[in-house]
């Protein structure tokens, strides 16, 4: 097996402007004015296939998948009967992607029973040099070289409107297009417009992913990921904020204000499918709020802060409202 190559976690907004804050007070680094494009977010599990020269390896976003037992939602299995394709790409290649479709999330446009299927909607290219590609017609010249096409259920996923540009000096432009950001978020909320375009099927959408782009446009992962952001509508938002764009954290007043912001509905699902493969079953237990533990302690940390607490006083609040839930004789 190769390394595997996961795709990192992206922030929010406010963490993207806490953490600049930080680089300026400390280096004196200038607070940059970057342009950004979106992409829609697809709700599935992210997944990617890797091209090496020992052969095609199917990966989720902690591990590789492997057949017959070790698959993710049917991604190795569609990843085998593509391996044709994938083995025209240069090696060292890693192409990134939602898995997503009937049968992997629910309740979303893309996860609709009308959909044929599953697809893997591709977002960026880790390329043989370890750079990443993210803009949709760059991906296009790697994966559509030499006249060939992309597998069945295989998508790039467009830009979704044109450029905005946040000035992370300017803190009153700053607030001006944190409005419009909300504004997409909503749309997209009302109705994914990739899948209604590509698909004919109106729904919900998850949110959006904001690239940099211009002068910002990087391959080097570190700096996207300092600089790239998400943005989720109501429905779907693992912090409980009360926007999907927000230049400030979150400020609560107890310990239970914060399992509430934090322990959300949209995060649980998620630890069901990432730690639980998507099972309710009570010998997850373990493994399911060791998932949630995790996940909150690495991106509230701005939340924390802000709210004068700490990891320690609210380990305890996070734990049992995760096992709560999970053993609530509900069905879900």
């Amino acid at each position: 097996m190769p390394t595997h190559v996961s795709w990192g976690s992206i922030e929010l907004l406010h963490n993207v402007v806490l953490t600049l804050d930080f680089l300026n007070d400390r280096d004196g680094a200038a607070q940059p004015k970057i342009v950004y494009r979106a992409k829609v977010k697809q709700h599935g599990t992210n997944c990617a296939v890797q091209t090496q020269s020992d052969g095609i390896f199917a990966q989720s976003r902690a591990k590789f998948l492997t057949l017959p037992s070790g698959d993710r939602r049917g991604f190795a299995r569609w990843t085998e009967d593509n391996r044709s394709y994938f083995e025209t790409l240069p090696h060292g290649t890693v192409t990134f992607g939602e898995w997503c479709g009937r049968g992997v999330e629910k309740g979303m446009a893309v996860s609709d029973p009308r959909m044929e299927g599953k697809i893997f909607a591709v977002f960026a290219l880790r390329q043989t040099d370890g750079t990443l590609l993210y803009d949709p017609e760059e991906i296009k010249k790697v994966l559509l070289g030499a006249g060939q096409e992309l597998p069945k259920a295989m998508h790039i996923l467009p830009w979704y409107k044109g450029p905005v540009v946040v000035d992370y000096q300017d803190k009153a432009a700053l607030d001006q297009v944190v409005e419009t950001l909300n504004l997409w978020v909503n749309e997209v909320e009302a109705e994914d417009p990739w899948v209604k375009d590509i698909f004919g099927i109106s729904g919900v959408g998850e949110g959006l992913v904001f690239y940099p782009v211009g002068e910002h446009t990087t391959g080097d992962p570190e700096m996207l990921s300092l600089w790239m952001f998400k943005a989720k509508g109501g429905k779907h938002r693992t912090v409980g904020q009360r926007q999907p764009v927000q230049v400030s954290p979150e400020v609560v007043a107890s310990v239970g204000e914060f399992v509430d912001l934090v322990v959300t509905e949209a995060r649980l699902q998620q630890g069901v499918s990432d730690a639980c493969g998507g099972e309710m079953n009570r010998r997850y237990t373990g493994d399911f709020i060791k998932w949630v533990l995790t996940d909150v302690q690495k991106e509230s940390v701005a939340e924390l802060e802000a709210s004068g607490l700490t990891w320690e006083q609210v380990l305890k609040g996070v734990q049992q409202r995760a096992r709560e839930w999970f053993l609530a004789p509900v069905t879900r």
